[in-house]
């Protein structure tokens, strides 16, 4: 009895072992905390990103030259990206006015209708673009999802996020109000090249 069973026995111990082992390593309080580049060390983006949204109106990064954006590369199988989209939306709701955008670029294969349900279950606002080929984050040579990189008014690389994000924290915040306060961009022919 235990022999025919035993393989059944071991696979339900390593699911529920895997899934503590995410849930641990994956819980936004634990998350780590998010680092900011100085303005001096800073580098471009190496991208000028044009890819579609969900309603299929093209976005394209230096179009958004001027403001502090925030681009999130997730799927919607990828449960910590699930986990730290509520914080995400909270913060969008906060900053979307005071020259703050969130790009969220999902990579699910299955594209625009796996990712508009989740969207939409989630109530999410900020503009969600599509990348069903995986080509921008393969371009990055992203090491996994989620990945996310803080840009400057110039496009510059404020901080690189690998993993999972409280992105409503208090320090967040006041990354983002000295990242707005910062001088913008005003020659924008050398950006994205």
């Amino acid at each position: 009895m235990i022999r025919r069973n035993g393989p059944k026995l071991a696979l339900g111990l390593l699911l529920f072992t895997a899934l503590v082992g995410l849930h641990v390593l994956t819980s936004l309080p634990n998350a780590p905390d998010i680092a900011l580049e100085t303005a001096e060390s800073r580098e471009l983006f190496p991208l000028d990103i044009v890819l579609p949204d969900l309603q299929g109106k093209t976005f394209r990064l230096t179009d958004l030259r001027g403001k502090v954006v925030l681009i999130n590369f997730w799927a919607t199988w990828c449960y910590p990206c699930r986990a730290e989209m509520p914080s995400m939306h909270a913060l969008y709701q906060d900053y979307r006015d005071k020259g703050f955008e969130i790009l969220a670029i999902s990579i699910d294969a299955q594209g625009q209708d796996v990712v508009a349900s989740f969207v939409e279950a989630y109530g999410l606002t900020f503009p969600i673009l599509l990348d069903p080929g995986d080509v921008v984050s393969t371009r990055l040579q992203m090491r996994g999802i989620p990945t996310s990189y803080l840009l400057d008014k110039q496009g510059r690389i404020a901080s690189v996020e690998i993993g999972i994000r409280d992105w409503n924290s208090n320090k967040m915040r006041r990354f983002l109000d000295v990242l707005l306060a910062e001088e913008g961009l005003n020659d924008l022919s050398q950006v994205g090249r």
